[in-house]
């Protein structure tokens, strides 16, 4: 009996910890198809549907701001967010993030020389079914991800925040 209950309780432990841990290893999957540029690979982890939602929302957000690009049509809006949803504009997007910060630098002991560290991200749960991830040391919400649960293990992309003077770095 107590062999059961032994059991019971590893299967239950190694459950929860497969059931917390799932969207460390899709975000790290994400990032990995990133840096390699393997838009196959990246594609498998993305929403599209609800991904050009939000891209969609944010670009109208954007340019329905008093003083922001005024004379653009919301034409526009639907064509762009195609461009960011081709395979090209799924990696800049991932890497977004990198553009606006830099990661720290620090000096090596040995060396004497300045390295650059791997920017370290956090994840939180929103929610069951909805994490969010963001650089550590961030100061603003840029290349934020959302990812939505799908099914019991998986992960999704569903949205990129965008910077809000998009138009002024292009």
């Amino acid at each position: 009996m107590k062999r059961v209950l032994f059991f019971g309780a590893l299967a239950m432990a190694i459950s929860a910890g497969l059931l917390y841990g799932s969207p460390y290893l899709a975000i790290n999957q994400i990032h990995a198809a990133a840096m390699e540029e393997d838009t196959e690979a990246l594609a498998t982890h993305v929403d599209r549907a609800q991904l050009r939602a939000s891209l969609n929302w944010q670009l109208q957000q954007l340019f329905a701001a008093p003083g922001v690009a005024a004379d653009i049509s919301p034409a526009v809006v639907a064509p762009l967010v195609d461009t960011m949803l081709m395979p090209e504009g799924m990696i800049a997007l991932m890497k977004l993030n990198d553009r606006y910060e830099k990661p720290l630098s620090k000096v090596s002991d040995v060396s004497g020389r300045q390295r650059i560290n791997k920017p370290d991200y956090a994840l939180h749960y929103t929610s069951w079914n909805s994490v969010v991830v963001q650089r550590t040391h961030s100061k603003s919400h840029i290349g934020e991800l959302t990812l939505q649960r799908d099914g019991l293990l998986g992960w999704k992309l569903t949205s990129v925040a965008l910077p809000k003077n998009l138009l002024a770095d292009a």
